[in-house]
């Protein structure tokens, strides 16, 4: 083939990330969509090499990446076919950002809200009851950061970041090693969520009043208020980030009796 009719790479497809996690996150994209539907056939890797002018390493790492992320149905013999939403892997970044890309992430924010409410609660009254006196005075430093980035008039990111590293904290001193394994899973979600926040200073300056009393009730030892203190956090947390997503109604709290 002359340097002619060697086929062009699309101009989405960019370093330094590697070429194969672009197209993959294309490729995602594309299923996300609906554009090529559940048991629809996906092209192979020929065709990904034609279409996309990549090498066929790219092209088969490519395919295998998605059908680990659940994508697509590799059929040894039979054309691989892309597979539906029950199957996507959704806490990885390539589904992520194919929801992201397309529109499509919200009902997966409104999903992690509801789970935050199941988990992050309890996790809050585990750490007052059981965190050690270190673990509790970081998390005091912590709140302490959140107010001192604001008084500095630090960014909205550069406050977020310390948000990440509370409620990580807060994950690992609850003590359960489930609870601390299934937040780090989710923390490329969350990320997702942030992605999506709109937060002016008023708000951030709320969030901070918040993680406040969090930090309050955790070293006060006092486990039911510090769970009461997470979940209005989250619950002022959830309408400022889904901004409108849908009626109230739609997001789903737990019940009295399972929050108890």
């Amino acid at each position: 083939m002359s340097g002619d009719e060697r086929p062009r790479r699309l101009p989405g497809l960019r370093e330094p990330q590697r070429l194969s996690q672009q197209l993959s996150t294309l490729l995602a994209a594309e299923i996300v969509s609906g554009r090529i539907g559940p048991s629809e056939p996906f092209p192979s890797s020929e065709e990904l090499v034609t279409q996309y002018g990549v090498s066929r390493t790219v092209a088969r790492e490519t395919v295998q990446a998605l059908a680990m992320l659940g994508m697509v149905n590799i059929q040894h013999g039979k054309r691989t076919e892309a597979c539906p939403p029950e199957d996507w892997d959704i806490l990885s970044a390539t589904v992520q950002e194919a929801l992201r890309r397309e529109g499509k992430a919200e009902p997966l924010l409104r999903d992690l809200y509801e789970f935050r409410f199941l988990i992050e609660p309890q996790a809050a009254a585990w750490t007052a009851e059981h965190g050690s006196p270190t673990e509790l005075g970081e998390l005091g430093e912590l709140a302490d950061r959140m107010v001192s980035l604001l008084e500095a008039d630090a960014s909205v990111s550069e406050v977020m970041e310390v948000d990440r590293s509370f409620h990580d904290l807060i994950a690992r001193a609850s003590e359960n090693r489930v609870l601390a394994a299934v937040s780090r899973d989710i923390r490329e979600v969350i990320g997702t969520l942030w992605g999506f926040s709109n937060l002016d200073r008023a708000d951030v300056e709320r969030v901070a009043e918040q993680h406040r009393r969090i930090a309050d009730a955790v070293l006060a030892r006092d486990g039911r208020a510090a769970a009461t203190a997470m979940h209005d956090h989250l619950a002022w947390a959830a309408q400022a980030d889904l901004h409108g997503v849908g009626e109230q109604g739609e997001l789903r709290f737990p019940s009295p009796a399972v929050a108890q």
